[in-house]
């Protein structure tokens, strides 16, 4: 008997095919209760920047966990690490750190409305920034102020809700992640720093998908654009639970004790999670897993691209490094595929055939695929996988 709600943890349907009953992972694998082993291409939302169970991650947490893993005093682990972020990340002129995406983005939001004395928040259609009341209205929740969102990669319309000067922030992944991988347009992300300066805005960058998965300091650092804000999470801390909130000391020291913004949780700054954090900083730092990255990225997007051409499927690959999707049903998709016509049964019928194969994609075409060195082994199986299941889909839907 299964007495979740739901069946599931979660708000995503487990697909027809699918294993429900995952019980370890190794590199490139998730492992079920038979023993049956799949190839993950979701790899944990992509916090799993180095595979399951790494090496070098196992062993730190297995060396911290004997020193203790919970304390209620300040620990000398959090002014380590808030150094180093501040070191490697452009906004992080003063950190806060968090337990998950949805309080980071919760507090930076606080701090965004006390600074500015504003109340309004703009974000992007197609964007996910957590399940709590500023960003999820009409959930079930009791907060009555929406915030208004519009399309990505569009600096016209931001220019035109923000010159009212009523916004406390403008809140956006700088590269979607939550409607299919969307990077932005050449230009974009300079234009909207602009207006925020030009309207006294404040520019929050929620970096808790796409942080770590680009560039150790960030897509910030990536594109070379400096918000106010940083929000980041999932590969910061190799999948443990750990946020963090950075950004300029003038905003940061809004929070108390300095400032009126309440900010408190029981496992804030784990030290488990931050030891942790050291060791994938110390894993990125040399930008060899980056440069693994890109290319096989790129050898990944242009393989589905020549096999969907090959193969006349209406389908539309995108991304950047390791981070990619498949849309079935449209030519492109600048502003996210949600505005998009594609054809999730396709999709769904897609990634079905996949799971035959043992290879498991994300369970929604909005949802990003991500890769991570240690599918370099396993790379041939995965192409060879795709091209057989686009062939059968093909053949029963196009």
């Amino acid at each position: 008997m299964n007495y979740l709600a739901g069946g599931v943890n979660s708000p995503i349907p487990i697909p027809l095919g699918y294993p429900k009953d995952i019980i370890s992972g190794k590199g490139p694998y998730v492992i079920d209760k038979s023993g049956k082993k799949y190839i993950d291409l979701w790899m944990g939302y992509g916090a799993l920047i180095f595979g399951h169970a790494d090496e070098d991650i196992v062993k730190t947490i297995s060396e911290t966990i004997k020193k203790g893993w919970f304390f209620s005093y300040q620990t000398d682990i959090e002014k380590e690490v808030a150094q180093i972020l501040h070191e490697i990340i452009p906004s992080a002129e003063r950190v806060r750190f968090a337990t998950t995406g949805s309080d980071a983005v919760a507090y930076a939001l606080r701090l965004a409305r006390t600074h500015t004395g504003r109340k309004k928040i703009l974000g992007i259609k197609g964007g996910y920034h957590g399940v709590h009341e500023n960003m999820m209205p009409g959930s079930g929740t009791i907060f009555s102020f929406n915030p208004d969102l519009i399309h990505f990669n569009d600096p016209v319309v931001v220019e035109e809700k923000l010159k009212s000067k009523e916004y406390a922030c403008f809140i956006l992944e700088p590269i979607l992640a939550n409607c299919g991988c969307t990077p932005p347009k050449n230009g974009y992300l300079e234009r909207i720093r602009e207006i925020c300066n030009e309207t006294g805005t404040i520019l929050i960058f929620d970096e808790i998908v796409n942080g770590f998965r680009i560039d150790i300091g960030g897509s910030q650092k990536f594109y070379n654009i400096t918000p106010d804000l940083s929000t980041f999470s999932k590969a910061i801390a190799g999948g443990l639970p750990l946020s963090v909130v950075c950004g300029k000391k003038e905003i940061m020291e809004n929070f108390v004790p300095q400032g009126k913004v309440f900010f408190a949780n029981t496992f804030n700054g784990s030290p488990l999670s931050l030891s942790v954090t050291k060791t994938v900083i110390k894993k990125l730092r040399d930008g060899t897993v980056y440069k693994k990255n890109i290319k096989m990225g790129d050898d990944f997007r242009k393989f589905l691209k020549d096999q969907i051409k090959s193969l006349d499927i209406p389908a539309s690959v995108q991304g950047i490094s390791s981070m990619s999707t498949i849309a079935f049903g449209c030519k492109k998709f600048e502003k996210g595929i949600l505005l998009e016509n594609y054809d999730s049964k396709a999709y769904n019928l897609f990634i079905q055939k996949m799971a035959t194969k043992n290879i498991l994609f994300p369970p929604m075409p909005t949802e990003t695929i991500f890769l991570s060195p240690v599918h370099e082994e396993v790379f041939e199986e995965i192409k060879i996988a795709i091209r057989e299941s686009l062939k059968e889909l093909k053949e029963e839907i196009y």
